[in-house]
């Protein structure tokens, strides 16, 4: 059934239209592309052409569609997930879910290990001292969005299983309310490159494919760094949002 527009709603008729046609690619199956054509569109709507045309051009402007000269607008294929570059500590589920996608999480691994040399230089760390470690995989439609690798500096005794961490979807809330430690914010470097091995395997592609990797220093409230994670994603699937101002 077509969603309606609300006429009486402060929110303008064209971001109207545009979440509705967000909500309605997302939930189609993948390979399919229907036309969105201004015409059909302001029929279905019952609108002028003018919020019609400025609802294609924010979702283009978005990357959801492209828009093609005497053809159409098509739907950009794959899962075309976005996130805005000044996100939150662990909160990669909330804004999925936000999008309509329904994310699950599993966790692949969770331990104490001796971080690697970079770890250990990121949090200025001159011990060999075990770290949590945890490895988790981000699944949408059924397809891995994003396998993350993440080290905390947390007291031996603290160990969640696989199942809390999976329920919880971030392992932050915990250590917030068990050790009464608080991940405030964090320093993000992004860059492309190639699937290693491990995180091929993880994601579910072939080696050396093209990924986007975002390696993230984590620090506590007081101030000093206590984590360090590296997120992979499939490039053709994920992209940041940056907002920018003159």
């Amino acid at each position: 059934m077509n969603q309606a527009l609300n006429r009486s709603s402060t929110t303008p008729l064209h971001s109207q239209i545009k979440n509705i046609l967000i909500g309605e690619l997302q939930g189609a199956e993948t390979g399919t592309a229907p036309v969105l054509t201004e015409a059909s569109l302001m029929r279905r709507f019952h609108v002028s052409r003018a919020p019609i045309r400025q609802a294609l051009k924010d979702l283009v402007d978005e990357g959801y569609v492209v828009r093609q000269r005497a053809k159409g607008t098509f739907p950009i294929r794959g899962l075309n997930v976005r996130l805005p570059f000044a996100g939150e500590l662990g909160g990669i589920t909330r804004y999925l879910t936000e999008q309509g996608l329904r994310p699950t999480s599993r966790v692949i691994g969770v331990a104490r290990v001796e971080a690697p040399e970079d770890v250990r230089q990121a949090l200025g760390l001159a011990g060999r001292e075990a770290l949590l470690h945890i490895q988790r995989v981000i699944v949408v439609k059924g397809a891995p969005l994003v396998w993350s690798s993440t080290y905390l500096c947390t007291p031996p005794d603290f160990l969640p299983g696989a199942e809390e961490l999976e329920r919880s979807g971030t392992v932050f809330p915990l250590i917030e309310q068990r050790l009464g430690i608080r991940f405030t914010h964090g320093d993000q470097q992004i860059w492309a490159s190639g699937a290693s091995a491990e995180e091929a395997e993880a994601l579910g592609v072939e080696p050396g494919v093209p990924v986007l990797v975002a390696v993230t220093t984590m620090y506590t409230s007081d101030g000093r760094p206590g984590g360090w994670r590296r997120a992979v994603h499939p490039a053709d699937d994920f992209k940041y949002t940056f907002g920018l101002s003159r």
